[in-house]
Formats: C-alpha cells, structure tokens, sequence
C-alpha cells in the first residue's frame, strides 16, 4: 500500500485504492465508510449504536482491507 496515498488516514486509503475515486471526493469517501462499518457491525452483530472497541475497530480495519475489492464501490442504504 506504500506510494501515492502513503500521507493519507487508513480508512481514506482503503476507499482511493479499492474506488479509484479522485482525492478530493470527500462525499464520496464520507458515504463509502459509512456503508461499509453498516456492513461490517451488521456481519458482526452490533446494532448502530453499540460502542465499538480498539480490538473491533483494529478487526474493521483488517476487514476493510481484505473484504473490498479493487474498483468495488458498493453503496448500501
């Protein structure tokens, strides 16, 4: 993942890698992450509500970048 996004958070990078959305799209990015920490409590049993730990945030972050594909920007409302 080193390269052009190195200076990005993590969770930015993720949606530039797997999207090839522009770097000034912060909307999209805002909408992208949203629909995908839904997806992940949902697989994981947390209502929108529930506090979410270090450990479980780190388990996003490694879900992030394995369950999304390249070029896969799916958008669930």
């Amino acid at each position: 993942m080193s390269g052009q996004y190195d200076e990005f958070q993590p969770y930015f990078r993720a949606y530039l890698l797997h999207t090839g959305a522009d770097p000034w799209d912060a909307t999209g990015y805002i909408l992208w992450i949203s629909s995908k920490w839904r997806e992940w409590r949902e697989l994981n049993g947390l209502d929108r509500w529930a506090k979410v730990t270090e450990e479980q945030r780190k388990q996003f972050e490694q879900w992030l970048f394995e369950a999304v594909q390249e070029g896969q920007l799916e958008m669930q409302f």
